[in-house]
């Protein structure tokens, strides 16, 4: 774990060791940490999680960030100094989600939690399910007692996660009923003593969701954070000093500024037809230009990535591969349209998997199948956002960077900021082909406008979840069921919402400043930013690099 770094001083050295013996710690702790990271090692164990657990890793949370705060920050600079602010954050908003018994609160976290260490094993290896059965396997002989102690813990659990908890575990037998004919293809373990796993699995989940119904709940819209330690998160997560009015005011302002912008470019596409009209007949007229949808990926997934080569934008590690690939039969229900799947940091192997999920194929009747493909609309833009130079770039590029440390720490208004800048490259510089692309865009945009606002609203009580969902279906077109969907992940992620478009607004700060204000060029830009990690953009100034 060690960051290579000339002659470090005490403090730098002290730090180091702390960073590492915490890391590990985890590990062993958390082995379905180590695992999505890229230690193999840890592939096919589990946790135990129980109250011990916790309170024995808060200890060590607490101790830890006491060591590393009781180092003078003086004594840190350039790569040091982040490496040191972004394990400080970690282990801030992990102590304060301890503190507020989020573990015991969101039994979702752990229904998710049991069918993610067999799905993230298993999702890499689709095609090649010999290579994980026997950590699958593994995992699945341990999933009942996983199960069992997590329901020991759950205790004033939040009635909409406590729900959710419940439709999860309702969705697993489909999961498992998928996943057993491929594992006993493998020839790893006999049938038999696969099908009592998958069996003992399916009971596990629905005793966990018995138990979950029974336990008696808290109370509506206690997912919220309060006002005082969302702003403590914006700081922590997003590295910017902004309090909730702040936030909110940028949220509304963005919002007018993009509607706005719809409009003008709507009078330029259609005579009195509203933005959301000429996108939906745009959709409604497209059609894959290479027969199947898979085949139109892979197309606009190369012509994309030789476009951004072309024009001399960004940078493309040598070590990286992207797979393209179509979502495994018995995966379809459990993914969404397209999806990207990035190396664990840790991994040599650097190959991202590109999932596109057609599910006209198993459709019947031509409307159906339609109506599937027309959820592909713009799939240009969606390449650029997961692929290249999206997510795959981004995420192998930080994959190597020179502080192992460093490879850990994720922040959301990095990598989800970088995407939408990616989406909006596409048309500054005319790589996207469809007249409707800037509009398109723009509809994206003023969704994670909307977004910031509904962040700020239900993370601090003034906004219910019935007042999220009714203001997506207004303001950005949403089915309720799709705002129902958005909306659920929004309560248990404070921050991440509101970090997509604060992202692209901070990095186009930046860009003004060096492009804009200092001649660099675009492709200078974009290397440095992809140099730091996925870090918040305010520290990189901070850190004088």
């Amino acid at each position: 774990m060690t960051t290579p770094h000339a002659a470090p001083n005490s403090s730098v050295k002290a730090f180091r060791a702390i960073a590492d013996g915490y890391v590990e710690e985890s590990f062993e702790r958390f082995p379905t940490y180590g695992s999505s990271v890229g230690r193999s090692e840890f592939n096919g164990l589990l946790e135990k999680p129980d109250l011990r657990l916790y309170a024995a890793h808060q200890s060590l949370v607490r101790e830890t960030l006491a060591a590393v705060q009781n180092l003078p920050e003086f004594d840190f600079t350039h790569d040091d100094w982040l490496d040191r602010r972004a394990l400080i954050s970690e282990l801030r908003t992990e102590l304060w989600s301890m503190e507020r018994e989020t573990h015991r609160r969101n039994p979702e976290m752990w229904a998710s939690g049991a069918l993610n260490c067999i799905y993230n094993l298993m999702v890499k290896k689709a095609d090649a399910m010999g290579e994980v059965a026997i950590d699958v396997l593994s995992r699945m002989q341990k999933l009942p007692a996983y199960l069992e102690h997590a329901a020991s813990m759950i205790k004033d659990p939040v009635p909409l996660w406590k729900n959710m908890a419940i439709k999860s575990c309702e969705g697993a037998p489909s999961l498992f009923d998928a996943l057993a004919d491929p594992l006993i293809a493998t020839g790893k373990a006999p049938e038999q003593k696969i099908r009592k796993l998958t069996a003992d699995a399916k009971a596990a989940f629905a005793a966990f969701a018995k138990k979950v119904d029974k336990t008696p709940p808290g109370k509506p819209g206690s997912f919220a954070v309060g006002t005082e330690r969302f702003e403590g998160l914006i700081r922590e997560r997003l590295g910017w000093d902004l309090t909730v009015s702040e936030a909110l005011a940028l949220g509304q302002t963005l919002a007018e500024r993009i509607q706005g912008e719809m409009e003008q470019e709507a009078r330029k596409l259609g005579r009195g037809k509203s933005p959301r009209e000429i996108l939906d007949r745009a959709a409604e007229e497209w059609k894959p230009e290479r027969g199947t949808l898979i085949e139109e990926y892979r197309f606009q997934t190369l012509r994309v990535r030789d476009a951004f080569k072309r024009a001399g934008l960004v940078s493309f590690p040598k070590d990286e591969k992207l797979a393209v690939k179509p979502v495994p039969d018995f995966l379809r229900h459990h993914f969404p349209t397209a999806a990207y799947s990035s190396p664990g940091c840790y991994e040599k192997d650097q190959t991202g998997i590109f999932w596109v999920n057609d599910l006209s194929l198993i459709r019947e009747t031509e409307k159906e199948k339609r109506a599937e493909i027309q959820q592909h609309f713009g799939l240009g833009a969606t390449c650029a956002h997961e692929a290249y130079p999206g997510h795959h770039l981004q995420f192998c590029t930080a994959n190597r960077h020179p502080s192992k440390l460093r490879r850990l720490f994720a922040h959301a208004i990095f990598y989800e900021g970088w995407t939408l800048w990616c989406e909006k490259m596409t048309v500054d510089f005319k790589i996207a082909k469809e007249p409707t692309a800037r509009l398109n865009q723009l509809h994206d945009a003023l969704w994670r406008a909307h977004r910031i606002i509904i962040d700020c609203g239900l993370q601090t009580g003034r906004m219910s979840y019935d007042d999220a969902v009714k203001h997506l279906v207004k303001n950005v077109g949403f089915t309720k069921g799709r705002a129902e969907g958005d909306v659920n992940w929004y309560t248990s992620s404070p921050t991440v919402p509101m970090s997509y478009l604060l992202g692209r607004t901070e990095l186009l700060r930046l860009h003004q400043k060096k492009v804009g204000e200092q001649g660099w060029s675009v492709k200078r830009f974009n290397d440095w930013i992809l140099s730091f990690g996925t870090l918040p953009w305010r520290w990189m100034e901070l850190s004088g690099l």
